[in-house]
């Protein structure tokens, strides 16, 4: 039927979450910023040259899915990483290097640059916090050995892993960060529509999310990137498996 209503996108699909907190409403961007970064956001602008950052246009890897200056005075991206590798720290940190040194112009002073966040929300566990319960890690630079001061706080790298979100959630259901990462893994989840009875900006997200689904371009884009995304996984694997063959083979020898 034409008229018939069209299945929810998920929003951790990264094409369907930049839709949905860029193109979408201003209100629900700065709510879950604030609960990701616990402040207050006087000031949001979004879209702030999302493709800055990309030398190949043709290569999603390239591109920040979301991108917004933070009252005025920190840079801040997030980024929905739906596949890990085993460079993914390495990316991580040469991406924010590159949005750091973005702010400095020729004839801009050092003063000139700014406070930058990158947030990674991974559709996987991360190697280096694989036994550490809590879903979100803040990192940055310090001394080691003696004083473990923060060298600047110009520099901060937060990491959310989506498969330990739901564990954490039934033990702090109040968390903020919790609601809506269990949002972003699947909105139809029985959890999602209990959190929305009392988190107006979740329920919001959610009203959104539902009319950019009916979005048949947007679809198609999802379905590419799904897609896309299988792919790599499947040349992954049989990488991986033609690697273990041949170490059984010289093993035999």
């Amino acid at each position: 039927m034409p008229n018939e209503k069209k299945s929810i996108l998920q929003p951790k699909n990264d094409v369907v979450f930049k839709a949905l907190f860029s193109r979408g409403k201003p209100r629900i961007t700065q709510a879950m910023l604030e609960a990701i970064l616990k402040m207050k956001i006087d000031k949001l602008e979004l879209d702030k040259s999302a493709d800055l950052l990309n030398d190949n246009k043709d290569d999603k890897n390239g591109r920040l899915d979301l991108r917004a200056v933070i009252n005025g005075n920190t840079e801040c991206d997030i980024e929905v990483q739906l596949v890990s590798n085993d460079n993914i720290t390495e990316r991580f940190l040469y991406y924010w290097a590159k949005m750091y040194a973005a702010n400095l112009k020729i004839g801009d002073k050092y003063s000139d640059l700014r406070k930058t966040i990158s947030i990674i929300i991974l559709d996987d566990v991360f190697k280096l916090t694989k036994n550490l319960e809590k879903p979100q890690t803040t990192w940055k630079i310090r001394e080691n050995e003696e004083l473990h001061l923060i060298l600047t706080d110009y520099f901060e790298i937060i990491i959310i892993e989506l498969p330990k979100v739901v564990k954490a959630y039934h033990k702090t259901p109040n968390d903020e960060v919790l609601q809506w990462m269990l949002f972003l893994d699947n909105p139809e989840k029985e959890e999602v529509s209990r959190i929305m009875e009392e988190n107006k900006d979740i329920k919001e997200a959610k009203e959104e999310l539902e009319r950019i689904s009916q979005d048949d371009i947007l679809r198609r884009k999802a379905l590419n990137r799904t897609l896309e995304i299988a792919d790599r996984l499947q040349i992954k694997e049989e990488l991986e498996k033609a690697k273990k063959e041949a170490e059984n083979e010289k093993k035999k020898v």
